[in-house]
């Protein structure tokens, strides 16, 4: 299956950096800044939730951060 799709925004993988969200397990578009790439930005790297998620830095799509910060009440 080469059909890999953006969580996000629907758009296939294709070039860019793509992280697996730690929540739903699906794949969004996140730039790696170690490379100055460009690109759409459709998730997070959350960090220094280590007591709450149990490790200290989180990749989470938007949909799943938005929840997240519901949840525990946390503000954007």
């Amino acid at each position: 299956m080469n059909d890999l799709r953006c969580v996000e925004c629907k758009q296939p993988s294709g070039g860019h950096s793509v992280l697996v969200c730690a929540d739903c397990g699906g794949i969004f578009h996140f730039p790696d800044a170690r490379v100055n790439e460009t690109g759409p930005v459709c998730g997070t790297h959350e960090i220094g939730f280590r007591d709450l998620l149990g490790r200290d830095v989180v990749p989470l799509c938007l949909r799943c951060d938005m929840a997240f910060r519901l949840k525990y009440e946390i503000p954007v």
